[in-house]
């Protein structure tokens, strides 16, 4: 695949009716390539979105075939957790539907006034009927992390838990975190509302009839759509090597 050389510059031609409407035009990028020609791109092209890095999807699985990687994962995930916090975890819809076609979504705007080709699924929410004592969860929390860095994905991070947490860390009702590869993701809960303070938790709990503790993860992930892995390639293959520019619309 060809890399850009030279001198990268970002040039943005502001257009009156454009700035007077409070929209910036597409930015474009210039370069020198390895034949020494000079290229101009316009980033309205761009076939991924801005703030995802489209090289990463390459090469990968795309929609027929991230089924049984995707699966692979959640059940390695699920079986972790499952074995280091004693509760079993259970798929909110049938496993069967995981990845119809109502859990898949095309991407819509690429940020830069054009559209995206991917499209991102949803799916595999599991939770469990109870959790362990709060002193047990950094075992499951690393028993979610050995799983997912084991199908390649990052740690899991941890969101800001001070809205969840007394005076100190250990006395936090919740834990959410994320982790990702830059194409999948998992989100992940523990918490037992039982150890909020002010007794919200638990009231809401009771309100939507679901469990007080629990154990939660979701899966997902953005690629490319069925059978067009070639065009995909070929439309980002103008931007391979370029520095993103930041977004300039709002889809």
């Amino acid at each position: 695949m060809r890399k850009a050389v030279g001198i990268v510059t970002v040039a943005v031609v502001m257009l009156t009716g454009c700035s007077a409407l409070g929209f910036e035009p597409s930015p474009t990028t210039t370069y020198i390539d390895e034949a020494g020609t000079e290229v101009t791109v316009d980033w309205v092209d761009y076939p991924a979105y801005e703030g995802i890095d489209g090289e990463r999807l390459l090469g990968h699985p795309d929609q027929a075939d991230l089924e049984p990687v995707a699966r692979d994962l959640v059940k390695q995930l699920r079986t972790a957790i499952a074995d280091a916090s004693g509760y079993a975890m259970t798929s909110s819809e049938p496993e069967g539907r995981w990845f119809d076609d109502d859990n898949w979504h095309e991407q819509g705007g690429n940020g830069y006034g054009g559209r995206s080709m991917l499209t991102t699924v949803n799916c595999c929410d599991l939770s469990s009927e109870g959790a362990p004592e709060a002193s047990e969860w950094q075992r499951v929390f690393d028993a979610a992390n050995q799983a997912v860095q084991a199908e390649g994905l990052g740690e899991f991070v941890l969101d800001d838990p001070l809205e969840w947490c007394g005076t100190t860390a250990e006395e936090c009702w919740r834990w959410t975190g994320f982790a990702t590869d830059g194409v999948q993701w998992v989100s992940l809960l523990i918490q037992d509302g039982a150890l909020d303070p002010t007794g919200d938790a638990v009231r809401e709990a009771e309100e939507l009839d679901r469990p007080v503790a629990t154990i939660q993860f979701g899966y997902g992930a953005t690629v490319v759509p069925t059978g067009r892995s070639d065009e995909y390639a070929r439309a980002l293959d103008p931007f391979v090597g370029l520095k993103q520019p930041r977004a300039t619309a709002s889809n």
